[in-house]
């Protein structure tokens, strides 16, 4: 389905809705809402740009990069959202961002889809951007308690392992309210899937020729990827930015 320009304009038009009812009740978010609309076109538009040239080309190198470059940003990202002091710890989430997303997205791709060639630009950077992207917002969260339990509660950590905790037990505990938080989210989605996030998904998936009964496995399936993926990034992560939180003799390091 092509849209013309003038329903590309009419759809803009759309915009002088929330627009109008934030200025009938003088809702001081008039400039905010247009500074933020006025940067998701142009990085739409950037994304939009590059993608055309990836998609003409389809070169699994350059498609690989475009996949490490996401990840980087999104890292950034996450370590901002997650309000984490120190920017070393774009590393390990970067590595886990792209691990985790690279060995599921494949399989999906590969096993899951039946893809000969799961670096085929119009599967690969769609299923493995999503994957990226979901994670963002929810691991930032993950992040966030898990860090800050290490430093606001470290007499919790001391205590257990003053009571017989090895340092694996002793940190599990903040493992698991972290992995929670990971975790939630993708709960509750499962509940309200139907009239949620689904009809968008099985809209573009019907609009794209995939029968009515693809769709919806593909639905459930792309639920159960990204459930994994966040879960998996997260325990990377926590894995390998250990040793920012932790020196030779299991101590916790000072913030």
């Amino acid at each position: 389905m092509e849209i013309t320009l003038l329903g590309f304009v009419l759809g803009l038009l759309l915009l002088a809705i929330p627009l109008y009812i934030l200025y009938a009740f003088r809702i001081n978010l008039m400039q905010k809402a247009l500074v933020a609309f006025g940067k998701m076109t142009v990085w739409l538009a950037l994304t939009g740009f590059c993608l055309y040239f990836i998609l003409q080309w389809n070169n699994v190198l350059l498609n690989i990069l475009w996949i490490v470059l996401m990840a980087l940003a999104a890292a950034v990202m996450m370590v901002g959202k997650a309000r984490l002091k120190s920017s070393k710890y774009v590393i390990p989430v970067f590595v886990g961002l792209l691990s985790s997303a690279l060995v599921i997205g494949l399989y999906f791709l590969f096993f899951v889809a039946g893809l000969k060639n799961p670096f085929d630009a119009r599967y690969f950077i769609p299923v493995i951007g999503l994957l990226i992207g979901s994670m963002i917002g929810v691991n930032a969260n993950a992040l966030s308690v898990y860090y800050s339990g290490l430093q606001h509660h470290s007499a919790l950590y001391y205590y257990l392992l003053g009571n017989g905790a090895t340092h694996k037990e002793a940190v599990n505990y903040f493992v698991r309210r972290a992995l929670q938080k990971s975790a939630s989210p993708w709960i509750s989605s499962m509940g309200y899937m139907v009239v949620g996030v689904a009809p968008v998904i099985l809209w573009v998936m019907l609009m794209s020729g995939v029968t009515l009964i693809a769709a919806v496995c593909y639905q459930l399936l792309i639920l159960i990827l990204l459930f994994s993926t966040s879960l998996t990034s997260l325990l990377i992560t926590l894995w390998a930015a250990r040793r920012y939180s932790f020196d030779e003799y299991d101590k916790l390091k000072g913030k």
